[in-house]
C-alpha cells in the first residue's frame, strides 16, 4: 500500500459516527435540493419580472444553485461509500437519484476510479493522480481535467451496463449488482434529461438560471479534485487537504474536510466537522497545519499551476 508521511491518527471515535442513518440522510438530501432549487426558482423569477440591472445584481443566486447542483454529486460519492443508508444498494441508489441530476454525471463508472482512489490514494496508480496531474495551467484544469473525466465515467458506466459482468474495482458488490447500477444510472439520467427538457421548455427564463448554475457547477467539479490534493512541491506525501472555512462546511455539508474522510471514509460527510474537532483536540493538527485551508476564497488558488497535483509515494506495491 502508498505508504504516507501522515499515517491514520491513533484517535478513538465515537462508532456512532460510522452508523448511517435514513432520517439524517434524508435531510441532508432535502438541504442539497433546496440549495440548488430555491436559488434557482428565485433567479428565473427576477429574471422573468424585473429589469436586465436587476438581473445582474442577482447572478449570485445561480452560484448558489451551482454548489447545490454540485452537491448531488457529493451525494452520489457519499451514496456509493454506503453511507446514506445501512443497506449498501438502497445507499447506492440513493447516491444514483440524487447524482443524476448532474447532466452526464455517471457516480457508478466514477466509484470504480473512485474506490482505487482510497486504496491507491497519492501512488502512481491512483486513477485520480494519473488523471489529474497531466493538467498544469489553471486553464487546462477547469476546462479540460473535469470534462475529461465526466467523459471516462459515463463511458465506464456504459461498458459496465451493457457490457460483460466484470467488477473492475473489486467493490465490495456482485459483477450483476454493479451491472443493475450502472443500468439505473444510465435510465436515472435519461429521466432526469428529460424532466429538464419538459421544465426548460414550460418554464420562461429556466435555461438560463439551469446554464449559468450547470456552468458554475462544473467549475466547482473541475477546481474541487485540486483544492483537495494538489500541494506545494515543498510538502511531502500529503495524502488530502481540509478545507475548513464554516462557509466551505454550509456550501459543501461537510465533505470539504477531506483528509478526515480518507482517514474515515465509513463516516458520512456531514459528521467529517466533528471527526475534524476531535483530531484538533487530540493535536494531530498540532505540526501539521500545512493539511489545512482556513480560508474560504484562498481554496481556490490550489486550481493554479503553483500547486502541482503529484504522487507522494514511498512504496507503489500494495499487498
Amino acid at each position: 500500500m502508498a505508504s504516507h508521511l501522515h499515517p491514520k491518527p491513533q484517535v478513538r471515535l465515537d462508532r456512532a459516527l460510522f452508523k448511517a442513518r435514513s432520517g439524517e440522510s434524508l435531510l441532508i438530501i432535502a438541504y442539497a435540493l433546496s440549495l440548488y432549487l430555491l436559488p434557482l426558482a428565485l433567479f428565473v423569477w427576477v429574471a422573468n419580472t424585473a429589469s436586465t440591472l436587476w438581473t445582474l445584481v442577482c447572478l449570485p443566486l445561480v452560484v448558489l444553485a451551482g454548489y447545490g447542483l454540485f452537491l448531488q454529486a457529493i451525494l452520489g460519492h457519499e451514496g456509493f461509500h454506503f453511507n446514506l443508508s445501512a443497506n449498501p444498494m438502497r445507499s447506492c441508489y440513493l447516491g444514483i437519484a440524487t447524482s443524476s441530476l448532474l447532466p452526464g454525471f455517471c457516480v457508478t463508472g466514477y466509484f470504480v476510479d473512485h474506490w482505487q482512489h482510497h486504496r491507491y490514494s497519492n501512488s502512481a496508480k491512483d486513477p485520480d493522480y494519473q488523471l489529474f496531474s497531466r493538467y498544469h495551467t489553471l486553464a487546462s484544469r477547469i476546462t479540460l481535467s473535469r470534462l475529461i473525466a465526466t467523459l471516462r465515467y459515463l463511458q465506464t458506466t456504459w461498458r459496465l451496463a451493457f457490457g460483460p459482468l466484470v467488477n473492475p474495482s473489486a467493490l465490495p458488490l456482485s459483477s450483476a449488482q454493479v451491472q443493475w447500477l450502472a443500468r439505473c444510472n444510465i435510465a436515472c439520467q435519461v429521466v432526469w434529461l428529460s424532466l429538464y427538457g419538459l421544465a426548460i421548455w414550460l418554464v420562461d427564463g429556466l435555461l438560463l438560471g439551469f446554464s449559468l448554475s450547470l456552468a458554475v457547477a462544473f467549475l466547482l467539479s473541475a477546481v474541487n479534485a485540486y483544492q483537495e490534493h494538489a500541494f506545494d512541491t515543498g510538502h511531502l506525501l500529503p495524502p488530502a487537504r481540509s478545507r475548513t472555512s464554516r462557509l466551505n462546511t454550509w456550501l459543501h455539508a461537510g465533505s470539504n474536510f477531506h483528509l478526515e474522510h480518507h482517514f474515515y471514509p465509513a463516516v458520512p460527510c456531514w459528521r467529517l466537522p466533528k471527526v475534524h474537532r476531535q483530531l484538533l483536540e487530540a493535536g494531530w493538527y498540532e505540526s501539521r497545519q500545512y493539511l489545512l485551508e482556513k480560508h474560504f476564497v484562498r481554496s481556490f488558488r490550489y486550481a493554479t499551476g503553483r500547486h502541482p497535483y503529484r504522487t507522494n509515494t514511498v512504496n507503489d506495491t500494495h499487498p
